[in-house]
């Protein structure tokens, strides 16, 4: 394996971490915005799914230049 490839490798699984923590946070912020819809709730949920997105991009990035 190269050095390109070791390191690729090492950004996946890093990135599929931070997915799963991400989804995580994710649910935990829907969850309370299920039992209590407020203005803070709400954004709690818009930024974990921003975070979503952009580890979901970097993913993609990285699968890209593998």
């Amino acid at each position: 394996m190269t050095a390109t490839a070791t390191a690729t490798v090492g950004l996946r699984s890093v990135l599929e971490d931070d997915f799963a923590r991400a989804s995580g946070t994710w649910s935990e912020a829907r969850s309370r915005q299920q039992r209590k819809d407020t203005p803070a709730h709400r954004a709690a949920v818009a930024e974990c799914t921003d975070r979503i997105d952009a580890v979901l991009d970097m993913y993609l990035e990285v699968r890209r230049a593998a």
